[in-house]
C-alpha cells in the first residue's frame, strides 16, 4: 500500500507479498491495533490470478478472502468499519488480459449494520473513510458517505 500512495500519510508498511501473508498481518493488526487504519492490497488476486487467466487460482484466492473475512468480522470491535473493494473489475474468463468492465465489489461491515445495497461510485469509499474517521465530509472532494 506505501508504494500505491509513494509513501505519503502512510506511517508504517507491512511486507506481504502474497495473500496469504497480507491476510494473516491484517489478521495479527485487527487484534493488536487499538485504532487507526488498516489498508490491505491482496495483490494475488489481481496480478497473479485475474490478469493472467488462472480462473481456478481466482477461485482459491476468493475463497481464501472469504475465509478470513470470517475470522474478520469476529475481531471487529465496536466501532471499527471494514471496507473490502478493489480497484477495479476482472474477468479471468476474458480473451485479454486487460481490466474489464464488471463492476467493483463493495462490502462493508460495522456495528449496527444492516445489509443493503450500494451501487455508487468507487470515490464513495473515499468520503466513506473520511466521514468515519473525522466526523466530518468534504463537499469539494467527490463522494458521499455510505454509512
Amino acid at each position: 500500500i506505501r508504494d500505491l500512495f509513494a509513501g505519503v500519510g502512510v506511517h508504517v508498511k507491512h511486507a506481504g507479498p502474497t495473500n496469504a501473508e497480507g491476510i494473516a498481518e491484517t489478521t495479527r493488526l485487527l487484534g493488536e491495533v487499538p485504532s487507526g487504519l488498516i489498508f490491505v492490497n491482496l495483490v494475488e488476486t489481481d496480478q497473479v490470478y485475474g490478469h493472467r487467466h488462472d480462473v481456478a487460482g481466482f477461485e482459491r484466492a476468493l475463497v481464501e478472502i472469504d475465509t478470513a473475512v470470517a475470522t474478520w468480522l469476529t475481531l471487529l470491535r465496536a466501532d471499527d468499519l471494514l471496507i473490502l473493494t478493489a480497484d477495479h473489475g476482472v474477468d479471468p474468463t476474458a480473451a485479454h488480459t486487460d481490466h474489464t468492465r464488471e463492476y467493483a465489489p463493495l462490502l462493508a461491515m460495522y456495528a449496527g449494520c444492516v445489509g443493503r445495497r450500494h451501487d455508487g461510485l468507487l470515490a464513495d469509499v473515499g468520503a466513506t473513510m473520511l466521514a468515519w474517521i473525522t466526523g466530518r465530509r468534504a463537499p469539494a472532494l467527490p463522494g458521499d458517505p455510505f454509512v
